[in-house]
């Protein structure tokens, strides 16, 4: 079974996945943050990643 691409959605269900990982991203940068103000350093680089990650997906479907 193949996993939809964006291509596939409707414009509203497109407008919905982005604005749901707008959120997302917006709170990784919140988890980044806090963790630089004293948590473990990996706790970072994994939350770095993540918001990585999912700006590339944001990037992809806002094409």
């Amino acid at each position: 079974m193949t996993q939809p691409t964006a291509s596939d959605m409707t414009p509203s269900e497109r407008r919905a996945a982005l604005r749901q990982l707008i959120i997302a991203f917006g709170l990784i940068n919140k988890t980044i943050e806090l963790s630089a103000s004293g948590a473990p350093r990996q706790v970072a680089e994994h939350a770095e990643a993540a918001r990585d990650l999912i700006g590339e997906l944001v990037a992809d479907l806002a094409r």
